[in-house]
């Protein structure tokens, strides 16, 4: 998909600042659309996939496929449609690799950047700063371009005993998991069984598990109102005060600060 980024051609474009209904409740498109909240949530049904889509989350339409939304409070959102040129500048037919439905990022402090800038131009027309918004628009597809194929391409380890740790920890993150239990079950010692999967994977045991948690902390700490105590509980940690050292060593900030600056 990657490669079709520069194809892509922005033809419709609305973003608002100000709170409001969807002025229609559903309609169908000839091109691709993208509908997203900035603040506030909606309700969406794209073909037979139905659900909530909040800040964090796209929802993509394919053309001719009817796209209803439902909002119970106002909201702003952005809502796009484009399509990708073929080398005569025509519609591309052929699949390009956008699903149906709700896409939901992981990287939720780089979807934040790319929505500030959406941010700064909102309430105006398609071709103010047109130039500007395809580029936005790409950089939104390149985003989940670049984490489908995060999730299409895992590291594989060639290593049988590291490729069962990996699927233990992904299998266990949000537990008390420690090195001493993975090692207990590859029947090595900590630090050999940590040298074999820093040599395979490239980093730590403790650093990939810790990885996997920062990502869903980040996205508690966005998209919920639990507490910093409750965030630690459902990503692995004892306690608010340990998850917050990890955050701040992880992200060079704290989780109350990242809560601030990225929540909407």
């Amino acid at each position: 998909m990657l490669e079709h980024l520069l194809q892509v051609r922005l033809i419709r474009w609305y973003s608002t600042s100000v709170r409001r209904q969807f002025m229609l409740a559903e309609d169908t498109y000839d091109n691709w659309a993208i509908l997203a909240a900035d603040e506030g949530s909606f309700e969406y049904q794209v073909g037979e996939e139905s659900g909530m889509a909040q800040f964090g989350d796209i929802v993509i339409c394919p053309p001719g496929v009817k796209l209803e939304r439902h909002a119970r409070d106002r909201l702003s959102f952005l809502f796009l449609e484009f399509y990708w040129e073929s080398d005569q500048e025509k519609p591309q037919t052929a699949d390009i690799g956008l699903p149906y439905g709700k896409v939901s990022f992981h990287r939720i402090d780089r979807f934040t950047s790319i929505f500030s800038l959406i941010r700064d131009i909102s309430d105006t027309d398609l071709q103010e700063h047109f130039v500007y918004k395809q580029h936005l628009l790409r950089d939104l597809l390149c985003l989940y371009a670049i984490e489908r194929q995060d999730a299409m391409n895992p590291i594989v380890s060639k290593d049988s005993l590291v490729r069962a740790a990996v699927q233990q920890i992904h299998k266990r993150a949000f537990e008390a998991l420690s090195l001493k239990s993975l090692a207990d079950q590859a029947a090595l010692s900590q630090s050999h069984f940590s040298r074999r999967f820093q040599a395979d994977m490239g980093v730590s045991p403790i650093a990939y598990l810790t990885a996997i948690r920062m990502r869903k902390a980040q996205h508690l700490l966005i998209n919920s109102d639990l507490t910093l105590e409750e965030i630690a509980l459902q990503c692995g940690y004892q306690n608010g005060f340990y998850l917050s050292r990890v955050f701040k060593n992880h992200y060079g900030t704290s989780p109350s600060a990242f809560r601030q600056n990225y929540r909407i």
